[in-house]
């Protein structure tokens, strides 16, 4: 993904009533989208050429979310993870694969891992690509987090064989 040129014209979108979650979501869209965005706090900056492009993912997440809402009153299996989690872990692995100092792919990693912490294996994975993904999502955290100086470049590498397993299984 290229760089934010702070020369042209910037379109701002202040999503504070956003919870870190949602815009942990929105990053990643708009990293697999390839928009070059910044965050500023909870302020979304993104070129004015691409705003039309960022109100639909905008409009997407929103109504995924009016959606979840939905189908967790009717979900009674929550054992199991999920397409769209798997999605955003194979997302935030290829980002720090590529920048592991992204302190929100770090956090989205910090709270896929407590998702899928408990959870089975989904049915298109097998249980043991299931325990090596859980495995190596756990290894990244390790080398970024609660540490005095984060092993950035261990963390690449398990996050590049994280993306490789993600996209051959999904």
């Amino acid at each position: 993904m290229s760089e934010l040129d702070l020369n042209a014209p910037i379109t701002e979108w202040e999503l504070d009533e956003w919870t870190p979650e949602a815009r942990d979501e929105l990053t990643i869209a708009l990293t697999e989208s390839g928009i070059a965005h910044k965050w500023e706090e909870t302020v979304l900056l993104a070129a004015s050429s691409s705003e039309v492009d960022v109100e639909e993912i905008l409009d997407d997440l929103e109504n995924d979310e009016q959606n979840d809402e939905q189908s967790d009153e009717q979900d009674d299996d929550g054992d199991s993870a999920d397409s769209k989690v798997l999605g955003q872990l194979s997302a935030v692995a290829q980002i720090i694969s590529h920048n592991p100092s992204d302190t929100n792919s770090i956090r989205t990693l910090e709270r896929l891992l407590e998702e899928i912490d408990g959870a089975s294996a989904p049915s298109e994975i097998s249980d043991s690509a299931w325990r090596q993904i859980k495995d190596l999502v756990n290894q990244i955290e390790e080398a970024l987090v609660g540490r005095t100086e984060p092993d950035e470049s261990t963390a690449m590498d398990i996050a590049g064989r994280l993306f490789a397993i993600l996209r051959s299984n999904v």
